[in-house]
């Protein structure tokens, strides 16, 4: 039975993380014990490895869906099965970052080397295939079968997503929609599944559960749209990595294909050639960006991303008033604002 939440809403906390997600410190910081008790290893190398991860550290944004949107459902959630799930899924998100860094040859992540870097691509792979194990023997411990396929079926869309997206790498005629479809695989999807496993572990009814898996697609949209925006025009310094770095991998995201149909022809074939071309330069990069400012592809990808981060604010209505949820629509503002 779904206890009813009591508390009010009051005014939205401050976009500060650490503000916003103060409903939930106990649990997140238990789901740090927990990975760090599940990347444990006696294999040194992946002791060695695991910790390098863990000590980069994260927004944590996953398992604080997953414990936000049960608090939202209902006052006093089970917390072990809360915290179990949301390493769960954190585990799976690092052992992506990992499989990506790989795939992208990438140097740096939140300012520091990446694994594969440090280890070489072999122990980088097996390592995050260890994460996933880690991950999935959470889930056949402490998951119910809802929960269960909800996390199985979100990473499988997240695997196809990113794997469309390899397939369309360097494709300068790919369009707005093909790539919206893209990130809801490769992003929004896991978001989604975080906030409906959330609403699960809480016995949420069936239309808390819907709209919380709703809020959770679109801010999944605005956050991977912000995250391509910060590729191009983010500091380096507050980042953590190099901006341009779609463009030196080919990749088409939305503030390029909104300034690959908005530039004028010679810019259109400057970019393209950048795009699909090898040897990017810094110049090339700062082309590219004040070229798809000129243009208004950062405003209109801006735009964009906070028109989903506003119906995801809206999805949040049905839910009872709660410290909860006004957690959720600051952490869907936060999302839209952040620098890195």
């Amino acid at each position: 039975m779904t206890m009813p939440v009591t508390r009010t809403e009051g005014n939205p906390p401050a976009a500060e993380p650490q503000t916003f997600l103060r409903p939930i410190e106990v649990e997140l910081r238990q789901i740090e014990e927990v990975l760090a008790a599940e990347l444990d290893s006696v294999v040194q190398t992946v002791a060695a490895v695991s910790n390098h991860i863990l000590e980069a550290g994260g927004k944590r944004l996953r398992p604080s869906l997953v414990a936000l949107s049960a608090r939202a459902c209902r006052e006093n959630p089970h917390s072990e099965h809360v915290v179990n799930m949301g390493a769960c899924v954190e585990l799976i998100h690092m052992a992506t970052l990992m499989h990506d860094d790989v795939i992208d040859g990438a140097e740096f992540r939140r300012g520091r080397t990446t694994a594969n870097s440090c280890w070489g691509n072999q122990i980088s792979v097996l390592t995050g295939d260890y994460m996933l194990a880690k991950a999935f023997s959470l889930l056949a411990r402490d998951g119910d079968v809802r929960v269960m396929e909800a996390i199985s079926l979100a990473t499988i869309s997240m695997t196809e997503g990113e794997i469309s997206q390899i397939e369309s790498r360097g494709d300068t005629n790919a369009l707005v929609a093909y790539y919206l479809s893209v990130i809801h695989d490769k992003t929004a999807a896991f978001m989604s599944a975080c906030c409906r496993v959330g609403a699960i572990l809480a016995g949420a009814p069936s239309q808390d559960e819907d709209a919380l898996a709703r809020y959770g697609m679109n801010l999944g949209m605005a956050f991977q749209i912000t995250d391509d925006l910060l590729d191009l025009v983010g500091e380096p310094a507050i980042t953590g990595k190099p901006i341009g770095g779609d463009i030196r991998e080919s990749k088409v995201t939305m503030p390029l294909i909104l300034a690959l149909e908005k530039a004028k022809p010679a810019d259109r074939a400057a970019l393209e050639s950048m795009i699909q071309g090898d040897g990017v330069s810094t110049a090339d990069i700062e082309f590219a960006r004040k070229l798809a400012e000129d243009t208004g592809a950062v405003q209109a990808t801006r735009e964009a991303a906070s028109r989903y981060i506003e119906q995801g604010i809206e999805d949040l209505a049905p839910l009872p008033a709660s410290e909860a949820r006004a957690s959720l629509k600051a952490l869907a503002r936060f999302v839209l604002h952040r620098r890195s």
